[in-house]
């Protein structure tokens, strides 16, 4: 796959998050969630198979909310060290896989948890579902790129602004938020169910992005009305919001995440992207080995190797941005604040917005903002 050279050249400095424009809310009660995933209809989840090379096999099985395609030139190259291992990996939306392995409980066959949801999988590490891996490696990661050496960073992901430039017309492409507010303000009949974003409750990483941007300002929620009385189409995957865009159904996608736009970006010219100049949020891909994995050691042997200079080329490769690179005295994040990047923290400061009544009240106030509003009744 050619990677999108545009995507990684932000200059990036972080910036102090502001007031809540929004307060953070939590989700409905966790044995509603678990019935409800218990009811999704098995083809919710997409399974794929990297068989053993080898005579004596083991089967590693990983729960994903990164896509296999980008995954999978790292798994094959674990497989030539490690023939005698199968993979599985199981592809899941972010919150599908946060109640898929809850609902399994301990008879979960997950030896590994991968998501951007970063809240979520904080979470699991916080109500003790996680176990510990202590290695070279991970002793060497810095330390905002793990937590309590049960939850490890293996990439970077800017959030992103899309734009189908043939739907513009003669429309500069907005550069900030506001930017894109005047424009729809501007014309709205042009955008009117042209624009895309994640369904906060139905995506876990969606969820994360939007309790994020609340915290930044009061534009978000300006934007989140706009998209709401035009009529706004939501989604769990940006893959599905990135086809739309350039078949032409959609102008704008908002917050989609940024290696699914390189890759879209390369096949389809129409397409630009922007990181907004008020501030670029940038997430972290974590994984965690299950406090009950059938393959803990070989689970942890996984890990290190993706945050080996080999692992790390591997994703870098696949379209990801590689979390880590290896200087003469230690090993360093790649991304280095230069510029207006909002980075989210790997701290407990995620957790309060998934608090049951936070969320609940977070989800009200973001539907009441984004569904149209029926007229006011002329007296």
């Amino acid at each position: 796959m050619r990677r999108a050279g545009w995507m990684w050249k932000f200059a990036f400095r972080t910036r102090p998050n502001k007031g809540l424009s929004m307060k953070g809310t939590a989700h409905l009660n966790l044995g509603l969630w678990l019935l409800l995933w218990l009811s999704l209809p098995a083809s919710a989840a997409e399974e794929f198979r990297l068989p053993a090379r080898g005579d004596r096999q083991q089967e590693l099985v990983l729960y994903s909310a990164t896509d296999y395609e980008h995954l999978s030139p790292l798994l094959r190259e674990f497989q030539q060290a490690h023939p005698g291992v199968a993979i599985r990996f199981v592809d899941l939306n972010s919150r599908e896989l946060y109640q898929r392995f809850l609902a399994e409980g301990q008879d979960s066959h997950a030896d590994l948890l991968l998501s951007s949801a970063m809240d979520l999988q904080l979470k699991l590490v916080n109500d003790g579902h996680a176990r510990p891996h202590r290695s070279e490696r991970t002793l060497a990661l810095p330390p905002q790129a793990h937590w309590r050496h049960e939850l490890f960073a293996f990439t970077f992901e800017p959030v992103l602004m899309v734009f189908n430039r043939e739907r513009l017309g003669r429309h500069e492409i907005p550069r900030s938020r506001q930017q894109l507010l005047s424009l729809l303000r501007r014309e709205p009949e042009r955008f009117s169910r042209r624009i895309a974003t994640y369904d906060i409750a139905a995506s876990g990483v969606g969820y994360l992005l939007a309790s994020q941007d609340s915290q930044q300002g009061e534009t978000y929620g300006r934007l989140l009305e706009a998209f709401g009385s035009l009529s706004v189409r939501l989604d769990d995957n940006s893959n599905d919001m990135l086809a739309a865009l350039a078949r032409g159904e959609l102008a704008i996608g908002y917050n989609l995440l940024g290696s699914y736009v390189a890759s879209a970006i390369a096949r389809h010219p129409q397409l630009t992207a922007v990181a907004p100049e008020d501030y670029t949020l940038m997430l972290m891909r974590l994984v965690l080995i299950s406090r009950h994995a059938p393959h803990p050691v070989l689970a942890g042997q996984l890990l290190d190797f993706m945050l080996s200079a080999r692992g790390q080329a591997a994703l870098g490769r696949a379209g990801l941005q590689p979390l880590l690179e290896a200087g003469p005295e230690q090993t360093r994040l790649t991304i280095r604040p230069q510029g207006p990047v909002t980075l989210i923290p790997l701290t407990p400061a995620l957790l309060p917005p998934l608090d049951r009544l936070d969320r609940q009240g977070f989800l009200r106030a973001w539907q009441s903002s984004i569904e149209p509003q029926p007229p006011v009744p002329q007296r």
